[in-house]
């Protein structure tokens, strides 16, 4: 009796360890479908992290582009010459390159880039170039040394690295004789009264049209002529408001620019863009 109780036992404790294990199949199909969403939660993590990148990258790009142009625009507008010291004054502009080049005088505002490292010397001549890093990647640099540092010193200017790649620095000036926009300015010695920017940042080959950014910075400033700097012993009386005593007004036969012509005085044609 005891024996049949003892076999009943076993079959029982058989049957419920059959029923309560898993099949090699069973375990097979729950790995891979283990696998499976462990693949689609891997896929979306990546994709978010890639598009959070991307949008980190696109946001870089962006502000270090406006922060170059920026700085462009606020060191052309606030550019000067005079004439008498023409030897630290003059504004070279060299086009002739793949990538354009700038260097003038201009006082600077207090938001210029590092003019806490110049203090009170708010006229200094800064330039903008690319040049290649030691990456090998075409970097956007802007320099600055103070006014009364020559121009052919050997002192160390200070640099800022506006943006570490660089594929398109391109610049135009209005010519205002032939009222159009012209590749080149050879006169070191006069301001021009526009100057048209461009620039890219995207890397060689994955830039588009719509990546180019374009802007204009208008020059306020003219070169003084040495006479002028000199103060007059006396001013003449009855001038015209903005005018100097004995200046007579500048000649124009374009009827865009006279009073009352049509579009009014000052109206510059519509330009062409930058090629």
């Amino acid at each position: 009796m005891n024996l049949q109780l003892q076999l009943i036992k076993q079959r029982s404790w058989r049957r419920l360890r059959r029923r309560g294990a898993f099949t090699l199949l069973e375990i097979m199909v729950a790995i891979a479908l283990f696998a499976m969403v462990m693949m689609a939660i891997y896929s979306s993590w990546h994709a978010i992290l890639r598009g959070s990148k991307v949008g980190i990258d696109a946001a870089a790009e962006a502000q270090r582009m406006r922060v170059a142009l920026r700085a462009i625009k606020e060191a052309l507008s606030s550019a000067e010459l005079y004439t008498a010291n023409i030897s630290y004054y003059s504004f070279f502009a060299d086009t002739s390159g793949e990538f354009a080049a700038l260097s003038f005088v201009a006082r600077l505002p207090a938001s210029f880039p590092g003019s806490g490292l110049f203090g009170n010397q708010i006229v200094r001549r800064v330039s903008f170039n690319v040049e290649r890093g030691p990456d090998g990647r075409n970097q956007f640099v802007l320099r600055q040394v103070p006014l009364l540092e020559p121009p052919d010193s050997t002192a160390k200017p200070y640099m800022i690295m506006l943006t570490p790649e660089v594929s398109l620095f391109a610049v135009e000036f209005w010519n205002t004789n032939t009222f159009e926009w012209v590749p080149e300015w050879p006169f070191t010695n006069q301001l021009p009264r526009m100057v048209r920017v461009a620039l890219n940042f995207s890397p060689p080959g994955r830039g588009h049209a719509q990546d180019v950014a374009i802007e204009t910075a208008y020059v306020s400033s003219v070169a003084i002529p040495r006479e002028l700097q000199i103060p007059p012993a006396r001013r003449g009386i009855g001038t015209q408001p903005g005018r100097l005593p004995g200046q007579q007004p500048l000649p124009t036969t374009n009827p865009r620019l006279q009073p009352g012509g049509p579009g009014g005085a000052g109206v510059i044609p519509p330009s062409r863009p930058i090629r």
